[in-house]
Formats: structure tokens, sequence, C-alpha cells
């Protein structure tokens, strides 16, 4: 995996970019859920 990665500068691997992802709708969850739990 750390050799695709490497050979690939070039290019995100499809890993880096879904675990971007998934790290950005989590964080943006979360700052939903305080909003929602202020509110409440």
């Amino acid at each position: 995996m750390e050799e695709y990665i490497l050979t690939d500068e070039t290019h995100l691997s499809p890993a880096v970019v879904v675990t971007t992802i998934l790290l950005l709708t989590f964080f943006a969850l979360g700052i939903v859920y305080q909003l929602v739990s202020l509110v409440l």
C-alpha cells in the first residue's frame, strides 16, 4: 500500500481520497451534533 502511494505521488490514491472524505464527513457531523445539542 505504501509502495503504491510512493510510486503514484502525482495522483492521490483512492484510499487517501476516501479517508479524507470520511474524516471531513465525521468532522461535519460532529459540528452539526454540537450545534443541535446547543440548541436543544
